[in-house]
């Protein structure tokens, strides 16, 4: 049972128990499902191209008693899926998220940030305690990812309690978001707009039927959540990390374009909140870092500890915004390859970066160790983040 409270609190000195034990690991999950757990960085890397790992349950054995979305969910468009059904849901996604239009926002981001930040210097006036989750890191995201996908104005309150219930298991009955979400879609069908929704709802399958809605509201749902979360937890966690090294701190707002990029780099592999991928399923029997799996058994790919390996990253706990090599696997790799990275990176460095420079004394009003986490596998991020800026 690896999965408790000290893992909520600190999964990476985990990740270093495990990488002496060895790259693949037979644990259970909270609920009591048995898994194997991969978290050599070679075994990660390369099982995330590996066909013989599929996602759709059809796959599993009746070891894997999941029911709960998103990943209890026996199929869902993008992310349930395989190829050649998988490249075809990937399309739809990558229309919205071409490097070009991520460049183009810039501005309106840079813009975004400055007025939350306006807000949060508001609210901390005369040593105020301000929670950064419900002032910046949830609000960013939440905008930016809303805005991309067109979820509409009046669904956006929700968003962070959708969230929420997706990525700490608590969501039973999806109908509610589905509902918001095909709503949005028969709506872009009459009156398009420039988002994904648009072009999702215009879109036909081979038989020239347009796709229903309800078919296209999950695909919606994990890419609006999972747009927004794993920034909001980047943001939060990288907060945290910075507030307590004043000096990468102030290197980073005082960064120029190049050396800014580096930097993130580092921070997406050290502060990720992304733990582990979505869960995959043997095709095959098969063998991972001479572990034998059987055909059916379920495999979480470790991000979180992959990226923390000291057989890949020498010195691997250590923040070195001077790294050299830093092939991290935080975005993933092949058919599954996160089509955002190019939204994160440009959005967590402008976030980051003008937080710090208009906040150089920035730091946490509690004790690190009262911080509430998320009870995730998935998407590890505080669940408050109390500061004062002055």
């Amino acid at each position: 049972m690896l999965f408790d409270e000290e893992y909520w609190q600190a999964p990476f000195d985990i990740y270093a128990t495990l990488h002496e034990k060895g790259p693949v690991h037979r644990v259970c999950l909270p609920d009591g499902i048995p898994v194997w757990l991969v978290t050599g960085y070679t075994e990660v890397y390369d099982a995330l191209r590996d066909q013989r790992l599929a996602r759709h349950r059809k796959y599993a054995n009746d070891d894997y008693t999941n029911h709960l979305p998103p990943e209890g969910l026996a199929e869902a468009r993008l992310v349930m899926e395989d190829p050649p059904d998988h490249t075809k849901s990937r399309k739809l996604v990558n229309h919205g998220f071409v490097p070009r239009r991520m460049r183009l926002l810039k501005p309106v981001m840079e813009k975004l940030v400055s007025d939350l930040l306006d807000d949060v210097a508001a609210k901390g006036a005369d040593g105020a305690i301000v929670d950064l989750m419900d002032t910046f890191c949830a609000p960013l995201p939440i905008t930016v990812i809303c805005d991309l996908v067109g979820v509409p104005d009046e669904e956006r309150v929700h968003v962070r309690e959708w969230g929420e219930l997706v990525f700490s298991h608590n969501l039973v009955n999806p109908q509610g978001i589905g509902a918001a979400m095909a709503r949005a879609l028969v709506a872009r069908r009459t009156d398009p707009k420039d988002d994904l929704l648009t072009v999702w709802a215009e879109v036909a399958d081979d038989d020239g039927n347009l796709l229903p809605p309800e078919d296209l509201s999950h695909m919606a749902l994990i890419m609006f959540a999972a747009g927004y979360d794993s920034t909001m937890g980047m943001l939060s966690c990288s907060t945290l990390a910075l507030m307590q090294r004043p000096d990468l701190a102030k290197r980073l707002a005082d960064a120029g374009e190049d050396e800014l990029h580096r930097i993130m780099e580092e921070m997406f592999r050290m502060y990720s909140p992304t733990q582990r991928g979505f869960r995959r399923f043997a095709r095959e029997d098969m063998e991972i870092g001479g572990q034998r799996i059987s055909a059916g058994d379920t495999v979480l790919l470790s991000i979180g500890a992959a990226d923390r390996d000291p057989s890949a990253f020498p010195n691997a706990n250590d923040l070195d915004f001077d790294r050299a090599q830093n092939k991290h696997l935080v975005f993933g790799r092949g058919p599954h390859a996160c089509p955002g990275a190019e939204l994160a990176r440009i959005e967590n460095g402008i976030a980051l970066q003008q937080l710090f420079r208009r906040f150089p004394e920035i730091s946490l009003a509690v004790p690190e160790d009262e911080l509430p986490w998320r009870e995730s596998t998935l998407i590890r991020l505080p669940l408050s983040l109390p500061v004062t800026i002055s």
